[in-house]
């Protein structure tokens, strides 16, 4: 009898504390991701009397992260052996939704209550309860202080003060076909100033451009040590720059009038295999620990052990929290684009893909053609450099149909034969005019 006791008891206690999994899928960068899974380790198990264990996946960034999950979902319609899409903006999480991957979670009411619906005018959370914003993110400008200083130039103030010939090679930007942050900063700049002058201002600022990165937590470091003096930057690369080097230092700017606050958001995947564990870590990230880990300072009260997250809370009340240290406060900003994220989403793809082509794989090209432009008064030669291949009204029709391998890998090819043949043909005209 006491045997079988022993054996229950001891049983129970197993059972108790048996580890539970979780596998989460992020473009989140190393600090996120250690100081979330020690914190919500610690609060499941203080909550729950079970251990869990964390599991990251990132192919890259968030384009690469979508891409391999859509790639697992075609072999595997019913599950894919992970349980959450965390972080990437909101845009994957729109396709996502759309593709009938995400799984309805519905917050208790007693969390979902602090979140409001709207940030400047875009949703923190679906409205069917398939995807939540966790933090807010903005998209501005990084620069280097100290080195503008010294090459005696002025601080930027808009997306198109980037294409302006004294920053000519002086720009960092990274690749949006790998990274989600900048490709949203693309979107923002086409959404601020239209297609035509949108367009324009990408390419100026390519011309100006010195290298493309796969990173841009990459090209926030670069322009920290001078090797770029200015970069398209998310706020959490930003304000971690800022407080390694100081603001005496380094600057940010959200350009007036032409940036968004966008919610940065976490979903169930479809077949979650850990289903009941996912929506606790949900749960977490809406609770006062969860929120003020993103914003507190490493060593602080309640904050991160190891890495500060520099990121702004989805929850208002969070932001008055009497240790929180931070000036900005994304509900208070005004003066932001009204933000078409439904078209964001339908032509993300088409948008990577123009951008990778017109730009980044001309790149050699591109910045030859770009300093004729900037020196030459010849108008016809100005007004070529700044011609795409792409009319503004075909974009629904590229986009319906770019998951045909065929029909994208034939626009492909024309759009770079296209892009090398103008900047060729700029570079040889330009060597007869100058």
């Amino acid at each position: 009898m006491k045997k079988k006791f022993s054996l229950i008891f001891f049983g129970l206690i197993n059972f108790l504390y048996c580890e539970k999994n979780l596998v989460i899928i992020s473009p989140h960068w190393e600090g996120v991701k250690i100081e979330i899974s020690r914190a919500f380790c610690e609060w499941y198990e203080e909550n729950y009397k079970e251990k869990v264990k964390i599991e990251w996946i990132d192919q890259g960034g968030t384009t690469d992260d979508i891409k391999y999950v859509e790639s697992l979902f075609k072999k595997n319609p019913n599950g894919i052996g992970i349980d959450i899409f965390f972080g990437g903006g909101l845009s994957p999480y729109l396709k996502l939704k759309e593709q009938g991957l995400l799984e309805k979670y519905k917050l208790p009411q007693n969390l979902l209550k602090k979140i409001p619906k709207l940030c400047g005018g875009i949703p923190n959370y679906d409205n069917d309860f398939y995807w939540y914003g966790v933090v807010l993110s903005g998209f501005g400008i990084l620069y280097n202080k100290k080195a503008l200083k010294f090459l005696k130039l002025p601080p930027p103030e808009t997306w198109k003060d980037l294409g302006e010939s004294y920053y000519y090679s002086l720009v960092g930007a990274a690749d949006p076909r790998h990274s989600g942050s900048m490709h949203m900063m693309y979107e923002i700049i086409l959404q601020a100033y239209g297609w035509e002058e949108g367009w324009k201002t990408i390419f100026a600022i390519a011309g100006n451009t010195k290298n493309f990165s796969t990173s841009a937590s990459e090209i926030a470091r670069q322009t920290s040590t001078g090797e770029v003096v200015l970069s398209l930057c998310i706020d959490s690369y930003a304000l971690a720059q800022i407080e390694v080097n100081g603001s005496e230092n380094m600057g940010f700017i959200l350009p007036e009038n032409q940036t968004v606050i966008n919610p940065d958001c976490i979903g169930i995947l479809k077949g979650a295999p850990n289903i009941e564990v996912a929506k606790k870590f949900i749960d977490f990230l809406f609770t006062e620990e969860g929120q003020l880990l993103w914003i507190q300072k490493k060593g602080k009260n309640k904050g991160p052990k190891k890495y500060s997250l520099n990121r702004f809370p989805i929850i208002p009340d969070i932001y008055n929290y009497p240790e929180v240290e931070i000036d900005t406060n994304p509900y208070k900003i005004q003066n932001t684009i009204t933000y078409d994220f439904k078209l964001a989403g339908n032509r993300w793809a088409i948008l990577d893909d123009m951008i990778g082509t017109f730009i980044i794989d001309s790149h050699t090209e591109l910045k030859k053609a770009w300093k004729i432009v900037l020196k030459t008064k010849n108008k016809n030669l100005k007004e070529k450099f700044f011609e795409i291949p792409v009319d503004k009204k075909i974009q629904r029709f590229l986009w319906e149909n770019w998951s045909d391998p065929i029909f994208r890998n034939k626009y492909l090819n024309e759009w770079i034969e296209f892009s090398l043949k103008k900047f060729k043909n700029i570079i040889i005209e330009g060597k007869y005019l100058m």
